[in-house]
């Protein structure tokens, strides 16, 4: 496996997302390490204009804190498949996110797509809560 300087970032608009997206920014400012923010998408027309607005967001804070940031709307059949097809790609060095998300059925202590990426991921993965 060739892990690059890169930090990613998954994002579902979630406050608990928006924690993890805070911790990322810091740990790659501290690191010195560009950013990648991933938000997965099902491919409807109908959320075009809230991917758009959280990657947005998650742009102006990473250059406020002088870090530079790539912006990856993944299109996939479930988010975990996403966030790690994402990483693998871009040879993310760590994966952050939120212990549980928008989902509507989430376990008692993480969210089913958290514990999938924790099941399959092949570098570390970061979980915020």
């Amino acid at each position: 496996m060739t892990v690059s300087e890169v930090i990613q970032v998954c994002t579902d608009g979630s406050p608990l997302s928006d924690k993890a997206v805070q911790e990322a920014i810091a740990m790659a400012q501290k690191m010195q390490l560009p950013l990648v923010a991933v938000t997965v998408v099902s491919g409807k027309a109908s959320e075009q204009d809230a991917v758009r607005a959280r990657l947005t967001a998650i742009a102006q804070k990473a250059r406020e804190a002088g870090v530079p940031c790539e912006l990856v709307a993944e299109q996939a059949r479930a988010p975990y498949e996403g966030i790690i097809a994402v990483a693998r790609r871009k040879h993310a060095r760590l994966i952050v996110m939120a212990s549980r998300g928008l989902g509507s059925i989430e376990s008692v202590f993480l969210g089913s797509e958290t514990q999938k990426v924790l099941a399959s991921a092949d570098r570390p993965v970061l979980v915020v809560r």
